[in-house]
């Protein structure tokens, strides 16, 4: 659409958005699609499949611009290269930004406009870069996590309010990038440092009215645990955290906390903890967090210098999650039991639990007697077992199969009540 008249019209289609109550109602997802599970906004799932969990790198911010400028503009980088490990991993995202001159992290050059001037418009050869490997990202089901203005970078001083050189901005990205399945719109990175939060949800409702896909919509704030002003925003999907804090179990406790205080109005992604680590550590963290529930970015896992090992374990976090139905149940460490350290579970159904460290059985209390089947899996190799049990009263202990490590975890679900023969759909998608 051409930049002038999108000026004009994009104000009249947030409105009329509005006045319809809607939140891209009249937007059609694709086939296999991110979006969110109408059903319960604490997740997003594939448009026609099941439920869809995020786990990977939260970095390099500054993926779009690595690499030597050339006179047009576009880059002489590695990002292929990036994508190309990353794809074989499993591992799922990259966090990446837009604009990340005019006060934010990067150099002058690093925004998509001709002369790296906003009132140039935006360069065609810059945009053509990216959707080159945005393809390759949505190609390899990696998510295209899409920060349009980095911490502090700001370039219309309009204060609440969006003028319209911001709205054409933001509508000609959105038109040119929303064919993308594997794509999560974010507004700003630390919000708070340039932004209020009535412009964020003006741009936010932008982006909605100019999707023709309705593609999930996040912004990205300080250290904490609130997202109160936005918590009701028909726009805002995600709340996408930064919690700098350093143990795994700190970061379980706090996106527990959050999650709770979510309570189904929106789904939570740690986008950012210092000190991530590497390693067994790192993937301690990220289980920590998913089994807080909540998606997974690891701050400073910059693919480039990423250990091959480091992104796999994501991978196996990211297989493991969708091959379960996390998306019905909820935190729910009160049911451990034995090693197990983390519970998420649908009461009565089936249940995940997590064990860091340790030989001895797993075990989970609250169980209905009946037939049960276990789904193994040792998070450091990826090697999987599956039992199946009795259970007769409302709690057991199970010991790892051959294979299992002392990190492990275990898929739990009823599939027969006590003295019945009938199979029951327990955990179906």
């Amino acid at each position: 659409m051409n930049q002038t008249l999108r000026t004009v019209i994009a104000p009249l289609v947030t409105t009329l958005t509005v006045l319809l109550g809607a939140t891209g109602a009249l937007a059609q997802p694709m086939p296999g699609q991110i979006v969110v599970d109408e059903a319960n906004p604490r997740w997003f799932r594939y448009h026609g499949g099941g439920p869809f969990f995020m786990a990977g790198p939260g970095d390099p911010e500054g993926f779009l611009y690595r690499g030597r400028l050339r006179a047009d503009g576009t880059r002489e980088g590695d990002q292929f290269k990036l994508i190309g490990k990353l794809a074989t991993s499993g591992a799922n995202s990259i966090y990446l930004m837009a604009v990340r001159s005019h006060g934010g992290d990067g150099e002058a050059t690093h925004n998509p406009f001709v002369g790296h001037d906003a009132a140039n418009g935006l360069n065609e050869a810059v945009l053509d870069q990216w959707e080159g490997w945005f393809q390759e990202m949505d190609r390899n089901g990696i998510v295209i996590f899409f920060i349009f203005y980095d911490d502090s970078a700001r370039i219309w001083h309009t204060h609440h309010d969006m003028g319209g050189e911001e709205r054409a901005f933001i509508g000609a990205l959105v038109d040119r990038f929303e064919h993308h399945r594997h794509l999560i719109w974010v507004v700003a990175e630390e919000y708070q440092e340039r932004y209020t939060s009535r412009r964020v949800s003006k741009i936010a409702a932008e982006i909605r009215a100019a999707d023709d896909h309705d593609h999930p919509i996040a912004v990205h704030k300080w250290h904490g645990l609130e997202f109160d002003e936005f918590a009701d925003d028909p726009n805002l999907d995600q709340y996408a955290m930064q919690f700098n804090v350093g143990e795994p179990s700190e970061l379980h406790r706090g996106n527990v906390t959050a999650w709770h205080k979510a309570a189904a109005r929106y789904n939570l992604n740690l986008a950012e903890a210092n000190g991530w680590g590497t390693g067994k550590r790192a993937r301690h963290k990220a289980w920590a967090v998913a089994m807080g529930g909540a998606y997974v970015m690891a701050y400073e896992m910059d693919i480039d210098t990423t250990s091959k090992s480091d992104l796999e374990d994501c991978g196996r976090l990211v297989r493991f999650m969708e091959s379960t139905d996390f998306h019905r149940m909820e935190p729910r460490d009160d049911l451990a039991l034995g090693e197990t350290r983390y519970v998420l579970a649908q009461a009565g159904v089936s249940y995940i639990a997590y064990a860091e460290d340790g030989k001895g059985p797993l075990g989970l209390g609250g169980l209905e007697p009946g037939e049960y089947r276990l789904r193994w899996m040792d998070p450091a190799t990826g090697r999987e077992a599956v039992t199946e049990v009795s259970v007769a009263g409302n709690s057991a202990r199970w010991p790892r199969p051959s294979g299992i490590g002392k990190e492990a975890v275990v898929y739990v679900q009823r599939v027969l009540p006590a003295g019945s023969d009938t199979l029951v759909a327990a955990g179906a998608r």
